[in-house]
């Protein structure tokens, strides 16, 4: 049996074609809405999030560039070697707390660890031994020599020394100083002013 026909078309695909149709524009039309911002919509800024800035972890801000002597002795020998490196100054952010937050007038208070060397490196490259000796009674022995253990010392001695130039009081000031650029910087992206305590 054929179905019931209508002026060429089956009933079937003269129900389905209204209902096809309807459907298509029911789609086109949730498309068009959803594309559009709605007038009724806020969107609340909770502002800036301490997990936002402890996730960056270590806040390298300062790269200093060294060039010291050392001098190593020994009761049986003598090193003097020009040392040439590089440290960070960083701030650990993992350290870093919320001391005050005032969404009213969009203001935050953090407490951060003071910058610390982090990293020293002696550039094995550009540093230079001028001298490894051997002295005292070291020098009338064949079998005694020094100079190896001497110059391992010197360059354990010149990673210290690479660390401890960066110590500086001034060096530390200025690495204060970009930390609040950088950290300022970031809170006034999302309309905050931030105020920075050391501990």
């Amino acid at each position: 049996m054929r179905g019931i026909e209508s002026g060429g078309l089956r009933l079937p695909a003269l129900i389905a074609w209204p209902l096809l149709t309807a459907g298509v524009l029911a789609i086109i039309w949730t498309i068009t809405q959803l594309g559009r911002p709605g007038t009724g919509t806020t969107i609340l800024s909770a502002g800036p999030r301490i997990e936002d800035v402890r996730r960056i972890a270590r806040l390298g801000v300062l790269r200093v560039q060294v060039a010291d002597v050392i001098e190593g002795r020994t009761s049986g020998g003598r090193a003097v070697v020009l040392v040439r490196g590089d440290c960070d100054i960083a701030v650990d952010l993992d350290g870093i707390a919320l001391a005050e937050r005032n969404d009213e007038q969009r203001r935050a208070r953090l407490r951060l660890p003071t910058p610390a060397p982090d990293r020293p490196r002696v550039d094995h490259s550009r540093t230079r031994v001028y001298a490894v000796e051997k002295t005292g009674l070291a020098l009338l022995n064949p079998f005694a020599d020094p100079r190896p253990q001497l110059l391992a010392e010197s360059m354990r001695a010149a990673q210290d020394a690479v660390e401890q130039a960066v110590r500086n009081p001034e060096f530390v000031r200025q690495a204060k100083d970009r930390v609040g650029e950088l950290l300022g910087a970031f809170y006034r992206e999302l309309g905050w002013e931030l105020t920075i305590e050391w501990h």
